[in-house]
């Protein structure tokens, strides 16, 4: 195989693949941030007797992906992002062309050397991200995770067995996802709370995984956010957990009490940003009114806006892909480039926030860069 560059347009470096004939392969786009992405996968281990989609409701472990920053260069000839397994199956999920997926490339580098700033320590926080229910994984995520990365940040995601389609250990071994109905309320909170326990489980083995690493990773005062059920899940953790000190949902329906309840036991009493869907107004059960009752208790920040011309998979990379092989019809209009800055200026914006006290005035309403985004009053 021989690769050959084609062109960086857009900030989408293309290349060229010759291997019996002519094909292309499509680079991610590139982060904005100085910095590279370093990335360093283990097995976190923890029976939970209770996991409601393992065999016999027991599992043993799961998988947390860090995402560091790194000043090593990557390689000048990317690789797939994806498993080759979960790549083939995500392609017949969204009628995307046999083999598309499997060729789209990244610059991530496994085990590439920290970032060390001052005495050895980060001057950036850590994030811990929770991915969709049942797919995409955290890989589905790489796009806005790399531009968090590059700009310093430590990005953890937090991947469950038979949960997503298909995930690897460090060791190799593959599993394969289990049908889900998700039509089962039963399930769903199921999974919600599976996502809380591995959060809780996570934070608590994480000051010994960064000794074990010599890594520079800040352990606490926690950036928490996801997408989908990974964005409940990521709000629902910071009720009780003062190592999280904020959350953002991403276009993620609400499940767990104190998310649904409509009084004042739902503040969560730390800042709070939702970016959703045009779906996700709040203004009945149609559009999800959980979006609507929720905000009503919050007494720290919190708003709400929403993008126009997505739809739920526009708030992961499958916003990108469809740029490249528009088939996936769980993607909105919106461009998809457009999208993905949509996306990293906003939860930036509000990470930066949160975590290093910087104001942004896109928090605060609309603003003439970014015209698709629209903010309500949740006051009355």
């Amino acid at each position: 195989m021989k690769w050959f560059k084609l062109n960086n347009m857009l900030g989408i470096a293309a290349f060229t693949i010759l291997q019996n004939g002519l094909a292309y392969a499509i680079g991610l786009p590139p982060p904005t941030g100085k910095y590279h992405v370093g990335v360093s996968k283990h097995t976190i281990e923890h029976y939970n007797p209770h996991d409601i989609l393992a065999p016999n409701n027991i599992s043993t472990a799961f998988v947390a992906t860090i995402y560091y920053p790194t000043l090593q260069k990557p390689d000048p000839e990317p690789q797939p992002y994806l498993e080759p397994e979960l790549a083939a199956i995500l392609e017949a999920q969204l009628n995307h062309t046999s083999g598309f997926l499997s060729t789209v490339t990244s610059t991530l580098q496994y085990d590439a050397p920290f970032l060390k700033g001052p005495a050895g320590k980060s001057g950036f926080p850590t994030l811990l991200f929770g991915p969709g229910g049942g797919g995409p994984p955290v890989a589905g995520n790489t796009i806005l995770i790399s531009e968090l990365v590059s700009h310093g940040y430590t990005v953890v995601g937090l991947d469950h067995p038979f949960e997503q389609p298909f995930l690897r250990y460090p060791n190799g071994t593959g599993v394969e996802g289990v049908d889900i109905d998700y039509t089962s309320a039963e399930v769903l909170q199921g999974i919600y709370n599976t996502r809380l326990e591995d959060t809780t489980v996570f934070l608590d083995y994480f000051p010994k995984l960064v000794r074990k690493l010599g890594a520079p990773f800040r352990t606490t005062r926690i950036g928490s956010f996801g997408y989908s059920l990974g964005g409940a899940a990521a709000v629902g953790s910071i009720y009780d957990d003062d190592r999280l000190v904020s959350g953002l949902n991403l276009d993620g329906a609400l499940y767990g009490p104190q998310l649904i309840l409509n009084d004042t036991r739902a503040d969560a009493k730390k800042p709070v940003l939702f970016l959703g869907s045009e779906l996700h107004t709040g203004e009945d059960a149609i559009h999800d009114i959980t979006w609507g009752t929720f905000p009503l208790w919050q007494t720290a920040y919190f708003e709400k806006p929403t993008v126009n011309g997505t739809t739920h998979h526009d708030f992961c990379d499958y916003t990108f892909w469809k740029t490249i092989e528009p088939t996936d019809p769980t993607t909105g209009p919106i461009d998809g480039n457009r999208q993905v800055a949509i996306m990293n200026a906003y939860v930036k914006a509000f990470l930066d926030f949160t975590l290093l006290g910087q104001d942004s005035l896109i928090l605060d309403g609309p603003s003439a860069e970014w015209p698709e985004v629209v903010f309500y009053d949740d006051s009355v």
